[in-house]
C-alpha cells in the first residue's frame, strides 16, 4: 500500500506542474469577487429518548462564501460557518482551483466527494451525520461528458499504530451527471479508504487517534427528478472498527447508514412549495448516539423571493436495550426560516 501512495503522490505532482507549464494562465488586473450566503433561524421542540423535553430558538446556520476569479485558469473559493451550539464562526473551506482542459485540481480545506447527502426535509440525513468529512486535500476531478469522476489524498486526524505521520489517506467518486427540461439524474459510488476521518466519528474517538487499522467505506448514492417529484436513494457501507474503538454489542462496529427520501413540488397558494418524505436507518450505529430509524415529514414554502419557511416532524425510534439503546420514540418539531443571498 505504501508504494501505491508514494507513486499517486507522485502523478498529482506530475500532472499539477505539467499542466501549469503547458497551460500558463492570462492575469486579470481585476479579479471578479461575488459573494453569497445564508441564514436560518430555527424554532425546535420535542421529546427525547429519556422522555425529557425541551424547546429552543436557534440561529441554526450562518453562511457567508466569497468567489474570486483570479484568471481564467485559477478561482479561489473561500467559506465561513456558524451552527449554534455545534460549530463557532470559523472558516469552513479555503481552496484554489486551477482549471485545466477538461481536469479540475483543487487544493486546501474543503468537504470530500464522499456522500451526497441530498434531501427534501429541513435535517441533515443520518447518513451525513456518519459520513461527512472536511479536509485540507489536493484533489483531481475530471469531465467528460456525463461522467465524472474524482480522486483526492489527505493527511487526516487518524492514523494507523506505529505508521509515520503522512499523507496517506484518500478517495475517489466516479458518477453520471444528466440535465435536461424533463429529467434529471445523479448516480454516484464514492470510496473513502478512512471513514474513521469523518468529522462525526473523529470527534467520537477523540483524544485517542490512532487506530489498529484505517476503516474503508463506501457510499452509493442517487438522485432522480422528472415533472415535480425528486427521488433520493442513498446508502453508506464501512468496514467493522476494531471493537475497542467503536463496538456494537461487544464487536467491532460495521456501521450502515440508508436514507430513501422523497419530494413533490407543487404550486401552494401562489408559492413553490415542496413536501418532502424521508426514511432514514443505521446499523450498529448505537455508539454515535444515532437513532435505528428515523422518519420525517416536511413543507417548505418560498414565501418571498430568496426566502423559505419550513415546518418538520421526526420521529425516531433508538435501538433496543440488548442493542444498546433504550427501545423508545423520540420526536420532534421544527420550524425554519431560511433567506439566501
Amino acid at each position: 500500500m505504501k508504494p501505491i501512495n508514494k507513486m499517486i503522490t507522485a502523478s498529482y505532482l506530475s500532472l499539477l506542474f505539467s499542466s501549469i507549464l503547458a497551460s500558463p494562465p492570462v492575469f486579470a488586473k481585476d479579479p471578479e469577487v461575488s459573494i453569497g450566503g445564508a441564514v436560518e433561524v430555527e424554532y425546535g421542540s420535542g421529546e427525547d429518548f429519556a422522555g425529557t423535553k425541551s424547546s429552543d430558538v436557534a440561529l441554526a446556520t450562518v453562511e457567508v462564501a466569497f468567489d474570486a476569479k483570479i484568471n481564467d485558469k485559477v478561482t479561489a473559493h473561500l467559506g465561513f460557518l456558524h451552527e449554534e451550539d455545534d460549530t463557532a464562526y470559523e472558516v469552513d473551506e479555503g481552496y484554489i482551483t486551477l482549471a485545466m482542459g477538461m481536469l479540475n485540481i483543487q487544493a486546501g480545506q474543503l468537504y470530500v466527494p464522499f456522500g451526497a447527502y441530498d434531501t427534501n426535509v429541513v435535517s441533515d440525513p443520518l447518513t451525513l451525520e456518519i459520513g461527512e468529512t472536511r479536509e485540507s486535500v489536493l484533489m483531481v476531478s475530471a469531465e467528460m461528458g456525463s461522467l465524472q469522476a474524482s480522486l483526492y489524498m489527505y493527511n487526516g486526524d487518524t492514523m494507523e499504530t506505529g505508521s509515520d505521520d503522512k499523507t496517506d489517506q484518500m478517495g475517489a467518486r466516479i458518477a453520471f451527471v444528466s440535465e435536461s427540461k424533463s429529467m434529471n439524474i445523479n448516480i454516484g459510488i464514492d470510496y473513502i479508504n478512512n471513514i474513521a476521518d469523518s468529522d462525526a466519528l473523529t470527534a467520537k474517538l477523540s483524544p485517542t487517534v490512532e487506530l489498529k487499522s484505517y476503516v474503508p467505506a463506501q457510499i452509493i448514492h442517487a438522485s432522480l427528478g422528472f415533472g415535480g417529484l425528486n427521488i433520493i436513494v442513498e446508502h453508506l457501507m464501512a468496514d467493522a472498527f476494531d471493537a475497542s474503538e467503536i463496538a456494537f454489542k461487544g464487536k467491532g462496529a460495521e456501521i450502515t447508514s440508508t436514507n430513501i427520501d422523497l419530494g413533490y413540488t407543487l404550486n401552494i397558494a401562489g408559492m413553490e412549495s415542496t413536501v418532502g418524505l424521508a426514511m432514514q436507518t443505521t446499523e450498529e450505529a448505537v455508539a454515535l448516539g444515532l437513532p435505528e430509524e428515523k422518519m420525517l415529514v416536511a413543507l417548505s414554502m418560498g414565501v418571498y423571493e430568496n426566502t423559505g419557511l419550513s415546518f418538520e416532524y421526526a420521529n425516531s425510534t433508538d435501538y433496543a436495550i440488548s442493542d444498546g439503546g433504550t427501545g423508545k420514540d423520540a420526536t420532534s418539531y421544527t420550524v425554519q426560516l431560511a433567506v439566501e443571498f
